[in-house]
């Protein structure tokens, strides 16, 4: 798929977790977000005062590619036969690390919150080595290759 027909797909089937994607798509759909973000960090910073922290037309960008992100990640996972719950841990940890680091002073509490930060860190090296994966030719328990026939919708 061509880089507009890949994030089209995408974004038509936003709340679609079923199934699988291939990596073209998901990194596709990486690069168009990203590119959103800076467009949308670029307007806010010319109709707005520039701020290290999202504006109103970023916040938006953000809110409205949410939902398109994780299904597309969950499909990539599909394709390489792993289970979109694989999402869940990290992003929770994620979250819950300025809670950590923020919980305490003492000699303890850094330690614990460095312990925090490195698990989180090596779950996401872990789901990063997951989406860069070749997913598998065959059908898996998700569904066909989104890349077997690639060849029958080109033309």
């Amino acid at each position: 798929m061509r880089f507009f027909e890949s994030v089209s797909h995408t974004i038509r089937n936003y709340v679609e977790f079923s199934g699988r994607a291939s990596r073209s798509e998901f990194w596709n759909f990486f690069f168009f977000v990203l590119v959103a973000q800076f467009v949308a960090r670029f307007v806010d910073a010319m109709l707005f005062r520039w701020s290290p922290f999202a504006g109103p037309v970023a916040g938006l960008v953000s809110l409205l590619l949410f939902v398109p992100q994780i299904a597309v990640a969950v499909r990539r996972l599909h394709d390489v036969n792993r289970s979109g719950r694989e999402l869940l841990a990290p992003c929770v940890l994620l979250l819950a690390t300025p809670l950590v680091i923020g919980f305490g002073r003492g000699f303890l509490p850094r330690i614990v919150a460095l312990g925090l930060a490195g698990v989180t860190l090596l779950m996401f090296a872990n789901l990063l080595l997951q989406l860069t994966r070749k997913g598998s030719t065959v059908p898996n328990r998700y569904g066909a290759s989104p890349a077997a026939f690639s060849f029958a919708r080109q033309g």
